[in-house]
């Protein structure tokens, strides 16, 4: 090779380095939040009325639903399972963040989404991420995600005498 070959070669590599960890860095940012799946064989019906009484219960409010399932099927759309997103809310909590970090308001999933599929209905939600640079949204995120697993762990029981 002629040696500017060389040179073009050595800055097309970097290029490529910074490409690919760009690329990196984008998806370890954005896979931050984890979606968990949950998988029961209760009805949809009772999933969603379980985890309306799991959310009120711990005082959390439900500030809006979509039947995104229901919707489709109006629309004319056929074989569109049953699909539902529930938000909530609690005030406190929010406040709490607000006073450590506004803008990680924006990072609050607060939603479950349920949906049938063939195995079952399937609660879905996202984790908050636990990766923030103040150490006390970490701790604030780690006990939101407790709360919300603790609401689905509720659906998931089979036991008829359970308790939150």
């Amino acid at each position: 090779m002629k040696p500017c070959d060389c040179r073009l070669f050595g800055r097309c590599l970097v290029i490529v380095q910074i490409i690919v960890l760009s690329t990196f860095a984008h998806f370890a940012a954005s896979s931050d939040q984890s979606i968990v799946r949950n998988t029961t064989d209760k009805s949809f019906e009772d999933v969603i009325f379980e985890l309306e009484f799991a959310i009120t219960e711990l005082n959390f409010r439900i500030t809006g639903r979509n039947e995104i399932g229901k919707g489709l099927r109006e629309r004319g759309y056929k074989d569109v399972p049953e699909i539902e997103v529930i938000h909530f809310c609690n005030l406190e909590y929010v406040h709490e963040v607000i006073l450590l970090d506004p803008g990680f308001i924006a990072q609050m999933t607060c939603r479950f989404t349920v949906h049938t599929s063939a195995e079952g209905t399937v609660i879905s939600y996202m984790q908050l991420p636990e990766s923030h640079p103040n150490e006390r949204i970490n701790e604030f995120a780690r006990r939101m995600n407790v709360l919300t697993r603790k609401m689905v762990d509720f659906v998931l029981e089979k036991d008829p005498a359970k308790t939150l």
